[in-house]
């Protein structure tokens, strides 16, 4: 199972990486953290997922975000995350489905933001992304 733990910031309430299993994994942490935050902005990240108007990819904060493509003009149903500035010639790629990435912030706005726990890990088993909360 991977996995990836951030912890929350007593006197600032944000969240900082505190390790991962894999650094596909803390790229996911990263985005949480760094990116994605408690603030929705429009578009949404649901309709940006699901909704092509809006282009191919968009770069926050850490983490660089995009669909894609088949082709090169069709979208398929997986979004990548990777580092804005890689470290790696090839850069590392966290590839996640449309739906889980849409189910996984969701969780991440039910879980985290509106209860603020000390600590959210992040796993992910045969595929599948949740959030787990302690206090």
């Amino acid at each position: 199972m991977d996995f990836v733990k951030l912890s929350r910031d007593v006197n600032y309430g944000n969240y900082s990486y505190g390790g991962a299993s894999s650094h596909a994994m803390s790229i996911l942490g990263l985005f949480f953290s760094s990116d994605v935050g408690c603030t929705q902005g429009s578009p949404t990240y649901a309709e940006w997922a699901f909704q092509d108007k809006w282009g191919a990819g968009f770069s926050g904060n850490a983490i660089r975000v995009e669909k894609e493509e088949d082709e090169g003009y069709l979208y398929t149903g997986y979004i990548f995350l990777s580092d804005v500035f890689p470290d790696e010639k090839e850069p590392t790629k966290l590839k996640i489905s449309r739906q889980q990435f849409v189910d996984i912030i969701e969780e991440w706005y039910e879980k985290v933001c509106k209860y603020k726990p000390k600590e959210v890990i992040i796993k992910c088993e045969n595929g599948q992304f949740f959030i787990e909360t302690n206090n």
